[in-house]
């Protein structure tokens, strides 16, 4: 009997493990949570500059702001830019980082 507790223990740990958020690999929140999240977003031009631009709601939002204002900038074109989302959470204005 208690090798059959003990298993079905095991089993139960295998499939919670299996049920894991791809993204919580690597972050604290799930996929669906670093998609909808509030963001900083930061622009960093060519010669290395960074320029805040604002705050948005979604990774995808965030990633629309930086390409926005890149061409804004004329450098749409240009693959020496970059960004980051800073993810706003836990009391941090930059809790992780992603693009």
């Amino acid at each position: 009997m208690r090798s059959y507790v003990i298993f079905l223990i095991f089993v139960s740990c295998l499939f919670l493990a299996s049920c894991k958020d791809e993204c919580q690999e690597y972050s604290d929140f799930t996929c669906d949570q670093i998609e909808q999240a509030e963001y900083n977003v930061y622009f960093y031009f060519p010669n290395g500059n960074e320029y805040y631009i604002g705050e948005t709601k979604g990774l995808e939002s965030c990633g629309n702001m930086a390409w926005g204002y890149a061409s804004e900038k004329n450098l749409s074109n240009n693959s020496d830019w970059s960004y980051i989302c800073c993810m706003i959470a836990k009391g941090s204005d930059c809790y992780e980082k992603h693009r």
